[in-house]
């Protein structure tokens, strides 16, 4: 073991060989390293030519702008459905529906975000696949719906419904999916 006064010479010692390390080489160095001569820049010897293109026919992007702004209103929500433009669309369970949608069991229905990303994190933890899709409320305030699938066929859906109720003490409805 070190004393202390030999711990105060070694790294008085460290210091003394640092600084002459650095200081040193100045001492004996001369004059440095000569500037370097750049020379000025010269202009390049060539010409831009300007575009003449016809500017492109914009008339395709604007039809599409517009048929989107029919389906979607100014907050990004479709207006058919009130769920927002990109998010899975979960539809009350309807026998007049498109026959290709698939099911999902809706859990829960947030106004707060946070919620629903707990819930959602909660879920997705215990090996479900969930997600939140959101929706317009009548009164025009989002809410976050909470839902597990897609399932393909009805009846497992149904199954995953009893289970979730049961293990989490939901009270979930089943719900068309459409991507």
């Amino acid at each position: 073991m070190l004393t202390e006064q030999t711990r105060y010479r070694l790294t008085g010692l460290v210091f003394l060989l640092a600084v002459a390390a650095v200081f040193l080489p100045m001492l004996f160095d001369g004059d440095g390293v000569e500037p370097m001569q750049l020379d000025p820049m010269v202009p390049a010897d060539f010409e831009v030519e300007r575009d003449v293109a016809p500017p492109p026919d914009m008339t395709p992007v604007v039809a599409a702008r517009d048929a989107l702004n029919s389906v979607v209103d100014e907050d990004g929500y479709a207006t058919d459905t009130g769920t927002r433009f990109g998010d899975p669309v979960l539809l009350e369970d309807a026998a007049d529906v498109d026959a290709d949608l698939k099911w999902a069991v809706q859990v829960a229905s947030f106004s707060q975000q946070e919620n629903a990303d707990r819930l959602v994190e909660r879920l997705q933890g215990d090996g479900y696949a969930a997600f939140a899709s959101h929706v317009k409320q009548s009164g025009g305030e989002p809410a976050a719906r909470v839902a597990v699938g897609p399932v393909i066929e009805r009846d497992s859906a149904a199954r995953l419904k009893t289970e979730l109720d049961r293990r989490y003490d939901f009270e979930a409805m089943l719900v068309r999916f459409s991507p």
